[in-house]
């Protein structure tokens, strides 16, 4: 089981403030890795950090970074760098989504998403992987979508946005796989956080994804640690390029 131990591991988290990043943060921090929680709020992520470093008694480190700004990352990436030695593991958490179709939808709306879900990736990956690459070493996960796989009725941006990463996730798989450095997907089915909350709240919304759902429910951010804990450990050396779909078997039988 040393094989998933993550004991003097340091962690890199995009979105980490709350939600799906806090919670893979606080987990990674419980298995024993030094955690590094990225956000755009100076207060609110060095508020997260603080928690979890309090709750696992684990050294943890909150930096602000705009992960859609190539120089707020190289800033970042040095600053871990002159602290911890290392980056072992990266999580491309961060996201956003606005619920509109084709005809509603404005460009700078499109663009926005695509900058922050797909771009970040890009950005926040490129910096990385020159670390990782210098060590010969590296876990890349990229939290993407089921929407990667089906289409949204009420959403023209974020589907085609996390179907982006998941193909960036293959490539980059491909281009630093000889470096050591695995590159995978974990695709989250309708999970309840903090960006959709209010509208799993509305009956009309929540009801049609429970009834499509082979297991009649939402998922939980707890269901989706496991799988980006397996990609991340180095047990799963012989792991990349991969896409796991964590969706209660929803992109099996259509949305």
């Amino acid at each position: 089981m040393k094989l998933f131990d993550f004991q003097d591991q340091v962690v890199v988290i995009t979105g980490a403030s709350r939600g799906i990043g806090f919670t893979l943060a606080r987990s990674f921090s419980t298995l024993g890795a030094k955690v590094v929680l990225l956000g755009r709020t100076a207060s609110t992520i060095q508020q997260a950090a603080n928690d979890i470093q309090s709750e696992t008694a684990n050294e943890t480190l909150g930096l602000v970074c705009d992960v859609t700004d190539e120089q707020q990352i190289e800033t970042m990436a040095e600053e871990v760098m002159k602290r911890f030695g290392k980056i072992d593991v990266l999580v491309n958490n961060a996201g956003a989504t606005v619920r509109k179709t084709l005809d509603h939808l404005e460009q700078e709306e499109w663009e926005d998403i695509m900058k922050t879900n797909v771009t970040s990736v890009f950005l926040t990956t490129k910096v990385v992987a020159r670390k990782m690459k210098e060590a010969r070493y590296g876990r890349i996960i990229n939290i993407a979508s089921m929407s990667s796989e089906i289409t949204l009725s009420f959403s023209t941006a974020y589907g085609p946005s996390k179907a982006a990463v998941v193909h960036f996730t293959k490539q980059t798989a491909s281009e630093l796989a000889p470096y050591n450095i695995t590159v995978n997907a974990v695709s989250p089915g309708f999970v309840k956080t903090s960006l959709n909350a209010k509208a799993l709240e509305d009956d009309q919304f929540r009801r049609p994804i429970e009834n499509r759902n082979p297991m009649r429910r939402i998922g939980t951010i707890d269901e989706v640690v496991t799988p980006v804990v397996f990609f991340a450990a180095k047990g799963s050396s012989y792991v990349t390029g991969q896409n796991l779909l964590v969706d209660g078997g929803t992109t099996s039988f259509g949305f």
